[in-house]
């Protein structure tokens, strides 16, 4: 593999870059106790991992996850940016499908961690909404995944997504301004772009891509404004990466019905 074709190095640039931004320009509540204790856990639990399961160590993918956690995940103890950096990095090795991870490790932190009634939080309106933080994010979000060659992923999801949010203010007679609003948040943009595009789970297909997308597009619509979710997109996906594994299994007992 050529370093210099790697697009981990420009995802990890980014996410620094978002992090630096979130701390200062858009007042986020990025400490840096919880920053440095999800890098170094996610570093070292890998590393140890990769030690038992005699793997070969590499630290690109912990700091991503490490960096993405410290994007999007609130607490008020620092400890939970260790507990969640480890769950993350565990669930690589321990919850596998051949070749793939079966969940996205920081997805899978925060949705456990919720699901625990774990003392932290995800707000979606975190980073805010405006179409200048919009169109910052979606540069750097294409920037990426122009890179991984896997941007349809984003794109479906989003375009899908709009499409819900616009028949629902249809339905109920609110104006275009409500879901223009919802789509030009932060947090959804950083999960479009940093966090769904995740190349170890999801399909290796444009039109297996497409679907997982618009899986996760209804599940959240459906999580956010049938149960009142907040936090509806996380466990989306959560969710949507279990049906896909269980549809490859289905493909693999009977292919013939699946062609």
């Amino acid at each position: 593999m050529r370093i210099k074709n790697d697009p981990r190095y420009t995802q990890i640039a980014i996410l620094l870059c978002l992090v630096g931004l979130g701390a200062t320009l858009f007042q986020v509540n990025i400490t840096f106790s919880q920053l440095s204790l999800s890098v170094i856990t996610a570093l070292l639990s890998q590393y140890g991992f990769s030690l038992a399961y005699e793997k070969s160590f590499d630290w690109r993918s912990p700091l991503i996850t490490g960096l993405s956690l410290s994007l999007l995940l609130r607490m008020n103890d620092p400890l939970w940016a260790v507990i969640a950096a480890f769950i993350a990095i565990s669930s690589k090795f321990i919850l596998r499908a051949p070749q793939r991870h079966i969940v996205n490790p920081a997805n899978f932190a925060i949705v456990v961690l919720l699901l625990c009634g774990a003392e932290i939080w995800v707000s979606p309106g975190q980073w805010g909404s405006g179409w200048v933080m919009g169109l910052f994010l979606v540069v750097l979000g294409v920037s990426v995944l122009t890179q991984t060659r896997q941007w349809d992923i984003a794109f479906v999801f989003l375009v899908f997504y709009a499409v819900l949010l616009l028949a629902r203010a249809l339905y109920l007679n609110d104006g275009f301004a409500i879901p223009l609003h919802q789509l030009q948040s932060g947090a959804l943009l950083i999960f479009a772009f940093f966090m769904l595009s995740d190349p170890k789970t999801i399909p290796a297909n444009i039109l297996g891509r497409s679907v997982f997308a618009a899986l996760v597009a209804l599940i959240a619509f459906y999580l956010q404004f049938n149960w009142y979710v907040r936090e509806a997109i996380f466990y989306a996906l959560f969710t949507a990466s279990w049906l896909y594994l269980l549809g490859v299994k289905v493909c693999t007992l009977y292919p013939c019905r699946c062609e």
